[in-house]
């Protein structure tokens, strides 16, 4: 599949040995040194700048990043979120419902994923081989490998439906390998993620919230708990995270996604210093009609009178012909003198909700209504009147909506795993048809490896 996952070579680390002292992120930048794979796990300086390729992947080139090709821009076109007027026909296919198998935007998620998930085995592989490194060095590498392999596989499955769960970095094997049974992807992400929790430590491996610790592991469980339905543990994973001493809630909306915001739980690094998000400079336009995607005119007429996330995260462009909306959680699309924003992947507000659902199932009214609360009092509105679980669900799905807009695809996973995509999209969206609850598989990897048919239904 291109590893053939997109890998025909073995991979060659290409890593910075020089570590910057002004910035707190192993980058990746102008190559120093080339180093075949055995020979980064001699030292924990070329293990961490392994490590810190894979993170530099993820921003550059991944599903999360925030560029145009990524999640927060396609699938909120998927969604009800926003409308697209430029140019791009495979961009289009989004927003119509169009989607073909051969959108090369499809194409470049799963190859791209794909890679990424074949660089944390090869690292996990190194680790397990290396005599140099201590066990707490390989413990603590080990856990942010399987990490990213279990975060990855979790956007594959609730994209494309059953894919298949690589865990080996052999080709042969690789180019011909069947999906994953849909539940088994599931169980091997949460093994991976209980595992990883298990090996990380408490403190970040840098400075900054730019690499992934036992927090961040607790709190994807929360997420993955959550979308299992298993409300017990989404509570106490979510639980685990609010009371961790190390965030603190931002009660101003428009802190919420600067650098030192302190409810940021990870973050991608721009990249290099003064840099700030892709995010800003994929949904930030000057004039209209833009070329770039914008928020939906009823997506933004739906914030409640006085929502402060109206004021502070959408941004409205006008002239004579009409008015647009960008989202504008995000406000450096350019350079300043330090970075002042990164992408933010988990912030404290996702861990309230997931508990606050978690308790409406569970019955904890008072409990689910605290939480809730919490998020809307800091936007500046009132208390919730919902009372019952099933207002209580409704509620908390009205604050997801306005809550996370463009932020990795939360709006099409909640509509999705709710059971609510029909329900929402089909009176706005011509082409919408019930199959399309998942996206097709790339027509290239069938064609390269049948063992991946058949294609998903109704494409």
């Amino acid at each position: 599949m291109k590893t053939r996952f997109n890998i025909i070579q073995p991979i060659i680390w290409t890593a910075l040995l020089t570590l910057s002292a002004c910035e707190s992120f192993t980058e990746v930048g102008t190559p120093q040194s080339q180093l075949t794979t055995p020979a980064v796990f001699e030292s924990i300086n070329t293990a961490d700048a392994a490590m810190g390729d894979i993170y530099a992947r993820l921003r550059e080139d991944s599903m999360v990043a925030g560029t145009l090709n990524g999640l927060s821009s396609l699938l909120s076109n998927y969604s009800d979120e926003m409308q697209y007027t430029g140019s791009s026909i495979e961009i289009m296919q989004f927003n119509n419902h169009t989607i073909t198998p051969s959108n090369s935007l499809i194409t470049g998620l799963w190859n791209s994923t794909y890679s990424q998930i074949y660089a944390a085995n090869l690292m996990l592989e190194g680790l397990q081989n290396s005599t140099a490194l201590t066990d707490n060095e390989k413990a603590r590498l080990s856990g942010e490998a399987l990490f990213i392999r279990g975060y990855l596989h979790f956007y594959l499955i609730n994209i494309f439906g059953d894919v298949p769960y690589i865990t080996t970095t052999d080709y042969v094997a690789n180019s011909v390998t069947s999906k994953t049974p849909h539940e088994q992807v599931w169980q091997n992400i949460i093994a991976d993620l209980t595992q990883a929790e298990t090996l990380l430590p408490v403190e970040y491996p840098s400075q900054e919230k730019v690499r992934v610790n036992k927090a961040v592991a607790a709190a994807f469980l929360a997420r993955i708990y959550l979308y299992r339905e298993d409300w017990a543990n989404a509570a106490a994973k979510a639980t685990a995270v609010i009371d961790n001493p190390n965030y603190i809630w931002v009660d101003d909306t428009s802190q919420e996604f600067l650098r030192e915001s302190t409810a940021t739980i990870w973050a991608l690094h721009p990249g290099t210093p003064g840099l700030n998000t892709k995010d800003a400079r994929t949904f930030i336009f000057s004039s209209g009609p833009p070329s770039k995607p914008s928020l939906a005119a009823s997506f933004v007429t739906g914030f409640e009178s006085g929502d402060l996330r109206r004021t502070q995260w959408v941004r409205t462009v006008s002239n004579s012909s009409g008015s647009w909306y960008s989202s504008y959680k995000y406000k450096k699309p350019l350079g300043t003198a330090s970075s002042e924003e990164y992408t933010i992947l988990f912030r404290l507000a996702e861990q309230y909700l997931i508990r606050a659902e978690a308790n409406a199932h569970l019955s904890n009214i008072s409990d689910c209504q605290a939480d809730l609360n919490k998020i809307r009092n800091r936007a500046g509105l009132s208390n919730t009147t919902a009372s019952t679980e099933t207002e209580l669900l409704e509620a908390i799905a009205k604050e997801r909506r306005f809550e996370f807009f463009t932020e990795q695809g939360h709006r099409w996973f909640d509509l999705k795993r709710t059971g609510k995509a029909t329900e929402v999209l089909s009176p706005i969206k011509s082409g919408w048809e019930d199959t399309q609850i998942i996206l097709p598989l790339p027509q290239s990897e069938l064609l390269l490896n049948g063992n991946l048919l058949p294609q998903n239904p109704g494409y």
